[in-house]
């Protein structure tokens, strides 16, 4: 691994893999976390202006453009992050990264253009709505952290969305855009011809003063959102562990050790049908899905159970989801531990086969840390995870307060005390 950092503050980091084809990423640390009430929506609307018309190109352009090269291009947006992806040949790889500036940090902000955005974002906002398990994420997120920072929400408001502005946008850039922000990270590219590319097409970016990231304040809380009659999703959330926690690692043989699925799972033990979740709480006919959570932020996290039932089961399912997480503080086999291991280590490893999923993770390691763990130091720490450590760190995180959400029929769901007695 490579890494060097241009005069204005960009970081770039590869990895050298031998391959015809790479894999290359702009990272900015700007995510819906820092919208303020006037920018709100900002960062989804960006999601879909991306790779679209820019300053110097008709969305057309853009688009013949990238096929030319045999590219593949994609954008994301995330509570703490904008990530700008793709992949082509080695021998395109300039040509293809020059339109990721491009469209990173010129986006055409026409009427035209907001329209054909506003369009796409109500139709994500008509997906959410359909898909609860997402939802209730969101609603999660919300209660836990009461509407601020990571509590925003993810995804624009269908009244907000349909009086976005190109002006808006701007604004929203021009406070939390800057080169000091941003990461690029590439896989199957040597490091100096991308340093190369990105001084070219990024060095001459403002440093600027973003603002400063106002740290998350984990509260917990009770919140339920009535929606379609018929089924309910529901999570349960703890605090935590953020992604420079020295549990890090553990948390995540802890949310192996609880796995999950839904009843029409199939597989041997390698696709975690012998987790508690499915023993425990899948062997429950009236359970639809379940399946353990676990969310590392720059500065907190998130960790818990969600499950989806018929509005009726709602009371019989949050039992056996608090009786799950509760039961983490009892005690843990070394079956189950050694077990647990093994699955987040191949996992682990498994995706570190995918050149793309290599390079988002050069770039948010980098990004969180300003270094990245390969994957043999990683799996290391897994190696060396005790049940004790992960009883510990269970009781730790159930001794703050529980985030409940609800998502659906929630007329069945029990009461807040229920639920946070029944974890104590």
């Amino acid at each position: 691994m490579e890494v060097s950092k241009l005069a204005n503050g960009i970081t770039v980091v590869t990895e050298s893999k031998s391959s015809l084809g790479c894999s290359m990423a702009i990272f900015s640390a700007t995510g819906s976390r820092l919208e303020s009430a006037d920018t709100h929506g900002a960062t989804h609307f960006l999601q879909h202006l991306a790779f679209k018309a820019t300053e110097g190109k008709s969305h057309f352009g853009m688009t013949r453009a990238v096929e030319k090269l045999g590219g593949h291009v994609a954008c994301g947006a995330s509570r703490d992050c904008l990530t700008y992806a793709g992949e082509c040949l080695s021998s395109n790889a300039g040509k293809l990264f020059g339109l990721m500036a491009e469209t990173f940090t010129s986006p055409r902000l026409d009427k035209l253009d907001m329209d054909n955005a506003r369009a796409l974002v109500m139709a994500d906002i008509q997906n959410t709505i359909k898909n609860g398990s997402f939802a209730v994420q969101d609603v999660l997120h919300t209660v836990a952290y009461q509407g601020e920072t990571l509590g925003a929400p993810l995804m624009c408001s269908p009244q907000t969305a349909e009086v976005m502005t190109g002006d808006i946008i701007s604004q929203f850039k021009s406070a939390n855009f800057g080169a000091g922000k941003v990461v690029v990270s590439g896989t199957g590219i040597e490091h100096a011809r991308l340093v190369e590319y990105v001084e070219a097409n990024l060095g001459e970016m403002a440093k600027g003063s973003p603002s400063r990231m106002t740290p998350a304040k984990y509260v917990g809380g009770d919140c339920r959102v009535p929606s379609d009659p018929g089924q309910v999703h529901v999570a349960i959330g703890v605090q935590g562990v953020d992604c420079s926690d020295k549990e890090v690692v553990a948390a995540a043989v802890l949310q192996s050790l609880l796995g999950g699925g839904d009843q029409f799972s199939a597989g041997g033990p390698g696709k975690g049908l012998t987790s508690r979740i499915f023993r425990n709480v899948l062997s429950n006919p009236e359970v639809l899905t379940a399946t353990s959570f676990n969310v590392s932020y720059q500065d907190t996290g998130l960790f818990g159970i969600q499950a989806t039932c018929n509005a009726q089961d709602a009371p019989k399912t949050v039992a056996l989801l608090t009786r799950e997480l509760a039961g983490l503080k009892s005690g843990i086999s070394a079956e189950e531990l050694e077990r647990a291991k093994n699955m987040t280590a191949s996992s682990l490893f498994l995706n570190l086969e995918t050149m793309g999923i290599v390079t988002e993770d050069l770039g948010r390691q980098t990004m969180y840390y300003g270094k990245r763990k390969d994957g043999a130091t990683v799996a290391a720490e897994i190696k060396a995870v005790t049940a004790g450590q992960l009883v510990a760190l269970a009781s730790k995180m159930l001794a703050s307060n529980v985030s409940v959400a609800a998502y659906g029929d929630v007329a069945f769901v029990p009461s807040y005390p229920e639920i946070a007695a029944a974890l104590k």
